[in-house]
């Protein structure tokens, strides 16, 4: 079993911080030369084996499934998606909130709801450094703890930045209170499991907020954006990755950067970096984990990618959700506060379809991958498998090398002062992706071309 050292020494460590957190004198968050935060051990001392049921990516912890099966075993189970009580479509009814949210506004909504009904005392959420005073100088984003209905509309958005929640969690063990954690899911994991060692008190985070993830990005993401409209790495002060454009679909959102000379908003298309699925400035630890749907957490939630949602540039989200006081309390606010349309198991699978495939598929074969080099296998819900076909394999391995190399070729760009270097190194990698990816796609229209002439033929020889 991996120790977490081992974990960092692969790349495998996403910064949760629960390591810092249980043991601060052993391991401390840093920023890495790549962009990201994670663990590093700051002292000689024997690492605990019980630190190692702690870590989302030790093969020591409980799985998703094990602590989802605890928390809700009455609840359904879908391979794809985990338990689920409800699963929706919705938004907020109040204009302001939903314009203010990366979707629909949902994640804000129910931390409000639950702060409003005394439900918790306050938020663990990530807010912009102009909100929160204490965080580190240099960074954009940080976590923070909000307590009241203004604050927590501060951090309404979706933060595609490497970000802890070591600090904060020290910060509420020596304040009374119950708190709500949002975050991505291998962070709803690493709480959950603190819960299960006896790290935090059960009732001290009653409530957890998972965001559907399809992966974390390092601080370099932003820079990059920005330096392709002439901001440097290093002068910017805020940044939105989350801009809504109302003359276009909701997928077709843009992004605002903020120096001090400086206030304006570019769309998505406008730069290179918007597709997701080339997996630019990915942390490495991503490519090897399975939770998509936040499995942990009580309410999985993320974007409504669907027809029919998807033409709304206001944003439309879709959930699951899992904790019955949530459950009940979007019943109680349905139609009111909040639109809500319940939809199938099937139709939240369809939204989130890219993603599932590279965390199941995709894991498989990347493990199979580290298999065949010899190197150590975390332990995973999927068993190690090459994809089948050339083509998978080929997409699979050259998103791997984008997410391994990506970060560090953006820093040899940064030390010289050149976008260039950067792109020059990374378009072979990304057009060799882009031809496996459309061409795939291409032979697939094809193939189903020829299949609708030959059925019509069919009926027409009838």
């Amino acid at each position: 079993m991996a120790s977490i050292e081992q974990v960092i020494r692969e790349r495998m460590c996403s910064g949760c911080g629960a390591c810092q957190f249980a043991a601060p004198d052993l391991f401390r968050m840093e920023e890495n030369a790549d962009g990201y935060l994670q663990a590093n051990k700051i002292s000689d001392a024997e690492e605990p084996a019980e630190l190692r049921r702690i870590c989302p990516f030790s093969g020591e912890r409980l799985s998703e499934t094990v602590i989802a099966e605890r928390q809700w075993p009455d609840l359904p189970v879908n391979s794809q998606i985990g338990r689920h009580a409800r699963s929706i479509v919705c938004h907020a009814t109040d204009e302001k909130l939903r314009m203010a949210g990366g979707s629909g506004g949902l994640v804000t909504w129910i931390a409000l709801e639950l702060l409003r009904r005394g439900l918790v005392d306050g938020v663990l959420h990530v807010q912009p450094v102009s909100t929160h005073a204490s965080t580190p100088a240099g960074r954009l984003f940080n976590y923070s703890v909000s307590t009241s209905a203004e604050e927590v509309r501060a951090g309404s958005k979706s933060r595609y930045y490497s970000v802890t929640l070591a600090d904060v969690l020290t910060e509420i063990r020596s304040r009374p209170g119950r708190f709500a954690v949002i975050g991505v899911p291998c962070f709803i994991t690493a709480a959950r499991l603190l819960v299960e060692e006896g790290q935090i008190e059960r009732d001290r985070v009653p409530y957890m907020i998972g965001l559907v993830c399809g992966h974390m990005k390092s601080r370099y993401f932003a820079d990059y954006l920005a330096w392709q409209k002439g901001v440097t790495p290093g002068t910017l002060d805020g940044f939105d990755f989350r801009q809504k454009l109302l003359d276009r679909p909701a997928s077709n959102y843009g992004f605002r950067l903020h120096t001090p000379d400086r206030d304006e908003v570019y769309p998505m298309k406008s730069v290179r970096g918007r597709d997701w699925g080339e997996g630019l400035f990915k942390l490495p630890a991503c490519e090897y984990c399975d939770d998509v749907l936040a499995e942990c957490a009580d309410a999985a939630i993320g974007d409504a990618w669907l027809p029919g949602y998807v033409a709304d540039p206001r944003g439309t989200n879709v959930a699951v959700i899992r904790h019955p006081d949530i459950v009940a309390i979007i019943a109680e606010e349905q139609g009111r506060s909040l639109h809500v349309e319940d939809v199938s198991v099937e139709a939240v699978i369809r939204s989130q379809r890219s993603g599932l495939r590279h965390r199941r598929e995709g894991l498989a074969h990347r493990l199979a991958r580290r298999a065949a080099e010899g190197l150590w296998i975390p332990e995973k819900r999927v068993s190690p498998a090459l994809a089948k076909g050339r083509l998978r394999r080929r997409i699979y391995d050259l998103r791997l090398k984008i997410a391994n190399e990506s970060n560090a070729m953006f820093a040899d760009a940064v030390k010289a002062g050149d976008l260039n270097v950067f792109e020059k190194r990374m378009d072979p990698i990304l057009r060799d992706l882009r031809h496996a990816t459309q061409g795939g796609y291409i032979k697939i229209m094809l193939r189903k071309g020829l299949q609708h002439y030959r059925r019509l033929r069919h009926r027409l020889g009838r």
